[in-house]
């Protein structure tokens, strides 16, 4: 049971964090995302932290660089997005004895938040990190950064460690996340009708179905590779030819050989029948948050911070990406994983477990002290 000191925190610390929640960052909402950055930035300023507005791009929100004044050289490097998935209005804030609902509220204000308080703490102490602390907040993660990937990816290149305070369900921290790509396959044929000059058409369906059988043997279990056909559609007619048809597909990997080797051999794929076309394309969209020796040392850093609150923190995988893919795979030793705990997230549901705001807080505080001195 936390004890009094601990609720007082636990509440001072939603009350901060609704501030953040109530205003509504759907992704592409750049009005409401200006709104938001504005209090980020405010809540910055305070700390004496320099800022740097990015503009959005492509439709998409600005994003908001903090530098704090102090340390010198390659440091920490905190990455959090503050779009979220539900339209505006549909996810009501309420408190439910320990949980606290809101729109995006786990996945990831709370940990852009805590990463906020962190850097407040730090901030207030007569002696500051030798290291550096660079923190980005970005409007576009959930449709897999698209704007933001170029700036995390620099920012990681020049950081020694990065902290990405991605939700949790409970008391543990991500050490590796699988990649993700998408493709799509176009096949052109002949049309030709049905009945009168069958033999003549060449059925862009029938191409596709050899296709997809072949997409299929791709998948393999042992090593973590998915290929998944999510959607087909072809032919204009039941009594014509089909002269077109695509599928798009997604595929998940586990290692970032695995990915390459999928990602060469969909590319280049060809025809199986005659007479016909296959075109390919897609991409690598996030590669893995690999298992690193890099990584596990962060963990282990993190297992004895907790430990000394009497946790025990495990590391856990997931399949969905995060920013933490873009530090990784340039070689920065990553820990994802490190904001509240809750759960449901993207859904009416999503909350997060109020009680457990000032432990995840002093764990990821103490990361930064701690890598930093």
């Amino acid at each position: 049971m936390p004890n009094q000191t601990q609720s007082t925190e636990a509440e001072s610390l939603l009350a901060g964090l609704r501030r953040w929640v109530e205003i509504e960052t759907p992704t592409g909402d750049v009005d409401n995302m200006a709104r938001l950055l504005d209090v980020v930035a405010t809540d910055f300023v305070q700390l004496g932290a320099s800022l740097e507005r990015i503009p959005g791009t492509d439709g998409m929100g600005d994003h908001l660089l903090v530098r704090l004044p102090w340390g010198r050289g390659p440091g920490i490097l905190s990455v959090s997005h503050l779009d979220t998935v539900c339209p505006p209005g549909s996810v009501a804030m309420r408190r439910d004895g320990d949980r606290f609902h809101g729109p995006g509220i786990a996945d990831m204000k709370a940990g852009g938040f805590l990463a906020f308080k962190a850097a407040q703490h730090i901030a207030g102490l007569v002696h500051q990190p030798h290291l550096p602390l660079t923190l980005l907040y970005t409007s576009d993660e959930e449709i897999g950064s698209p704007t933001s990937r170029r700036i995390i990816e620099r920012l990681a290149r020049e950081s020694r460690y990065a902290l990405i305070a991605e939700p949790a369900r409970k008391d543990e921290v991500i050490t590796f996340r699988r990649g993700r790509a998408k493709y799509r396959l176009d096949v052109e044929g002949r049309e030709a009708h049905a009945g009168s000059a069958h033999a003549s058409g060449r059925s862009a369906i029938s191409e596709l179905a050899r296709q997809v059988v072949q997409l299929d043997k791709l998948t393999d279990y042992s090593t973590g590779t998915t290929v998944n056909v999510g959607e087909v559609g072809g032919g204009t007619a039941r009594n014509v030819v089909a002269g077109r048809a695509f599928c798009t597909i997604d595929v998940r990997f586990s290692s970032a050989e695995a990915g390459r080797l999928v990602d060469e051999t969909i590319l280049s794929t060809g025809p199986i029948g005659s007479d016909v076309t296959v075109t390919a394309s897609g991409e690598i969209e996030k590669p893995c948050l690999e298992r690193t020796a890099g990584g596990l040392e962060l963990f282990s850093l993190a297992k004895s911070i907790a430990r000394e609150q009497d946790i025990d923190l495990v590391e856990t995988s997931s399949g969905g990406g995060s920013d933490g893919n873009f530090t990784s795979a340039v070689g920065t030793p990553t820990l994802d994983g490190l904001g509240a705990i809750g759960n449901e997230w993207h859904s009416p549901n999503e909350y997060v477990v109020v009680s457990a705001l000032p432990r995840r807080a002093e764990l990821l505080r103490r990361m930064i002290t701690a890598l930093g001195s």
